[in-house]
Parts: structure tokens; sequence; C-alpha cells
């Protein structure tokens, strides 16, 4: 797709799926900007997204000339939702594309395994995955804009109740994803003193969860929450309604986007999860600081994609929060000079930790040396599936 100011075209490098080429002004070099997403695998539902609202974000700073007098350029990496992939794709871009900061990583696996070359190759590194583990503890060079899953989670637990719910299960993928979200809603779950009746896993990829949906209902759940992507978090809730499970049913943000909504169909009325402020602009108050924000990217994304998807919120907060540390950055730094572009990665970690107040897409982010998320635990809404669309629960 052809996209104003900026170009996508196809290259056969490792893993790499896609780089954005843009047009400058003169001789003054781009600052580019490596997404590393899935594009393919099993978390490509979230990476597409993740990587449109990042381009999105750039494409506006283009339109509006730049920083420092320099255009952003986009080097996108597919890294398949593979560890090891993402690896050798964040290695590429920090030796070989000598970019200034890298963003994506939708996927906590992903994630948590280019953590080690993105500290090693002293580039920031701002991640848009649901694990509050890629930034706590601390990490010198790695930054998320994701809110707490524990919050996001306390959320849904408030909504199973206040529906009734004496026994909630948890069934998760056996990744790092479905792991991360077991772990963190079991902490909650015991923070407030709630027993989950009955935990279940199942393998990246199968094709019949009847096994583990019988096992719930027999331990008596009135409500199941769900750790998975989108295809097997729809495969989830259409075994259960199938089986005749008529409790509630709620789960990670992560199936947010139109793809679960059409796998569900009617077996989806009524799912419970948390979003980030833009899925829901239209209905944000006029007061409220980040409905200019959210509802501009609202409009934009689904003028040029058809239908918003939670990851265009992460993939657009990733390059802003850069672009904000790149425009603090020393102008007369060349990123075209390999020894410029380290002085550059430096300056735009540590202008990162001292932004002050930054109005984002998943909250208002206030970054600092000891917290590289910055954002508070009113960043979630809870949202409910109702006639075939998300809605404020």
């Amino acid at each position: 797709m052809r996209r104003p100011v900026l170009s996508v075209f196809l290259t056969c490098a490792i893993g790499c799926a896609l780089v954005s080429g843009l047009g400058y002004a003169g001789d003054m070099a781009p600052y580019k900007i490596g997404i590393c997403v899935s594009l393919t695998g099993p978390a490509a539902s979230i990476g597409e997204p993740e990587r449109n609202g990042a381009l999105v974000r750039i494409n506006d700073i283009n339109a509006a000339g730049g920083i420092n007098g320099r255009k952003l350029e986009a080097v996108v990496d597919d890294e398949q939702g593979a560890p090891d992939k993402a690896v050798i794709g964040t290695k590429r871009l920090i030796d070989v594309e000598k970019v200034v900061a890298l963003a994506g990583y939708e996927y906590s696996g992903a994630a948590m395994a280019a953590i080690v070359p993105a500290e090693a190759g002293s580039t920031p590194m701002v991640v848009g995955c649901v694990t509050e583990k890629t930034w706590m503890p601390t990490k010198k060079w790695t930054f998320s804009v994701v809110p707490r899953q524990k919050d996001a989670y306390n959320i849904i637990l408030d909504s199973f109740l206040q529906q009734g719910a004496k026994k909630i299960a948890c069934i998760y993928v056996d990744a790092a994803m479905g792991q991360m979200a077991r772990e963190a809603l079991s902490y909650v779950a015991d923070q407030r003193g709630i027993k989950l009746a009955v935990e279940e896993k199942y393998s990246l990829g199968t094709s019949d969860i009847s096994p583990q949906i019988t096992h719930i209902k027999s331990a008596g759940a009135d409500a199941i929450f769900i750790g998975g992507y989108v295809p097997d978090a729809a495969m989830v809730v259409k075994t259960a309604r199938a089986l005749g499970f008529t409790g509630i049913i709620g789960g990670d943000q992560a199936v947010l986007g139109p793809e679960f909504i059409k796998l569900v169909g009617k077996d989806g009325e009524g799912f419970i999860t948390t979003t980030p402020k833009a899925l829901v602009a239209g209905e944000l108050d006029e007061s409220d600081p980040q409905k200019k924000v959210a509802t501009d990217l609202y409009e934009k994304y689904t003028k040029e994609h058809g239908v918003f998807a939670l990851g265009g919120v992460h993939g657009w907060d990733t390059v802003n929060l850069i672009s904000e540390a790149l425009k603090k950055t020393d102008p007369k730094l060349d990123p075209a000079k390999p020894e410029d572009v380290e002085k550059i990665r430096v300056q735009v970690r540590d202008n990162l930790e001292n932004l002050g107040s930054v109005i984002g897409q998943n909250g208002i982010f206030n970054i600092t040396p000891d917290n590289h998320n910055g954002l508070g635990q009113k960043s979630h809404v809870a949202l409910v599936l109702k006639d075939g669309s998300w809605k404020k629960y």
C-alpha cells in the first residue's frame, strides 16, 4: 500500500520483512528507527497493527517537517513471534542499519529476548508488549509504553465479581505471553484473597481445547479468564459455549481488534477485557487530556486500515516517546556517521528519563530513572464486547 511521504518495500535480509524509505530534503540523513514486530506467526494480529500505529506517528512527524530538520525513517523487521529471530533482527537493526532507537516488540517472548542485544548494543528500546518484566526491574536501555498488566487484571476481576462470579478459572497458552498472564492474574487474585478455582494451559497451535474446558466446568467455575492470542482465545470462547459453559468470559487485551470479533461471532457477546483510551476515543469527555491524541490516531488509523486494533496504540506511543527524546538531542550530530549514531543513542536514552509529562495513547507518561514506564493505575478502561463491537463497560 502506498502511503503519503512513506513508501514500504520488501527486503529479503535476515528475517526482515519490510523497510520504509523516506524522501529527504537536501543532504540531511534521516533518523532511522528500528521497528521490530511480528508480521507473520502467532502474534501477527498484534504486530501488524503495532507497525501501522508506528507509521501513523512517523508520517505525521515527517509531514510536519521532521525533527531537527531531519525526516524519520522506519526500518521494519519481522520477528515472526520467535525470540531467536527477534535477537537476530535486533542485532541487524543496531549493527547494520545503525538505527538510533528500537520500537515495537509486541510479543512478550520476543521482547524479553531482544533486551539482551539492545542492552549490549547500548541502544534505547521502547517496547509495546504487556509484560512488565521488560522494565521491572529497571534496565538501562529498555523502556515500555504498556500499562501494568496487574492493573488491567484488577479491573477484569472487578468486572467478574460485579457480575456475581464466585469461582474463577484461568486458561492460558503455554508460551511466554500466556505464562506471564497466568502469573499476573495469580498474583492479583492472591493479593485480593481470591483462590482461582482451576488453572489450565494449552499448546500454541492446538486445535482441540475441549479437555481443558471440560475440566473447568467440572470444577464448578462460573468465570473464565483467558491469557492467549486472538485465534486461540477465540477458540477457547467458542469451545466453552459449545460445551455449555454459560458463565462470564474475559481476558487479556491482546484479543482487541477486528479479527477476534469475527472469529467468536455471537459467542463473544459479553466478553470482558481492558483497553487504552484510543479504542473508545469518541466516548471520552472533552476535558480528558488524552482525547485529542486518541481521537486523532483513531481517525487516521481507521481511515487507512478500516478497523482499529490495539497494537496501533502501542506502536504510536513507542515512536512518540522516541521522537520526543530526539527533539532534545544535539541537532549537529549526524546519524549518517556511526560515531554520531552512538552519541544520539545515549542522548535519546538520557532524554527519555527526563521528558517530564508526555500525553500518549496509553496514558500520561512520567518516565524517571527508576521507572521506565511511567504510567499510573488509571490508564486502563474496562471494555465489553456487545452487539458485535467493543464498548466501555
